[in-house]
């Protein structure tokens, strides 16, 4: 099961789809080689809105390139069906460190050109 997190308020929830041009039953999201994936609509952009409506890209590990400055990031994690709100918020603090680590590369990078 797929979870994300808000980079703005810390919302965390599943991710699943509704259906974006036809309307289905409430599905989540599949982890797939072409990025998160409904099973009835197929690959979904990779974006994340939390019900406060802040908008973000979503940060897969092994799936999303590397993060660009300038843009916010909702860290993605896989944690096993029916693990606990400890798990999850530990996998994604996992997944979180990473993209402030990769980020933080690019900045280097950019400014000394290396």
């Amino acid at each position: 099961m797929l979870y994300a997190r808000c980079a703005f308020c810390g919302y965390t929830a599943p991710l699943n789809c509704s259906g974006s041009f036809m309307p289905h039953p409430t599905m989540f999201v599949e982890l797939t080689a072409m990025g998160p994936t409904c099973p009835q609509c197929g690959p979904l952009p990779p974006v994340f809105t939390c019900p406060y409506m802040h908008t973000q890209y979503l940060y897969i590990p092994g799936v999303t390139g590397t993060p660009q400055p300038g843009y916010t990031y909702a860290p993605v994690a896989q944690v096993q069906a029916g693990a606990s709100e400890q798990t999850i918020q530990s996998q994604l603090g996992k997944v979180a460190g990473e993209v402030g680590k990769k980020l933080g590369e690019g900045v280097v990078q950019g400014i000394f050109g290396q």
